[in-house]
């Protein structure tokens, strides 16, 4: 699943409301980690960093691999998808 803001009405704090919301209701649901997938650089990295997201993989030519069209970010092609992670209960990713 993808979670986007218009742009729009970015830098508006409603993305960072929007995450600690799915961040909140796993945690009180039980869940034990959270993990996202996202570009290897860019201000979607920063995004999920400040959350407490922290690396835990790559996946190597997911860009490649799964779209048929190049995506570009800054300039610059996305190629791998890095995995982040959070995980509940204050043990570090």
């Amino acid at each position: 699943m993808s979670i986007a803001v218009h742009p729009d009405h970015q830098e508006s704090g409603i993305g960072t409301a929007l995450l600690k919301w799915i961040i909140d209701f796993f945690e009180k649901a039980g869940a034990t980690q959270l993990e996202v997938g996202t570009g290897t650089f860019g201000y979607q990295l920063a995004f999920y960093q400040r959350q407490g997201f922290r690396v835990t993989g790559i996946d190597r030519d997911f860009f490649v691999k799964n779209y048929d069209e190049p995506i570009f970010e800054e300039g610059i092609r996305l190629v791998d998808m890095l995995r982040l992670t959070i995980r509940y209960g204050g043990d570090p990713a």
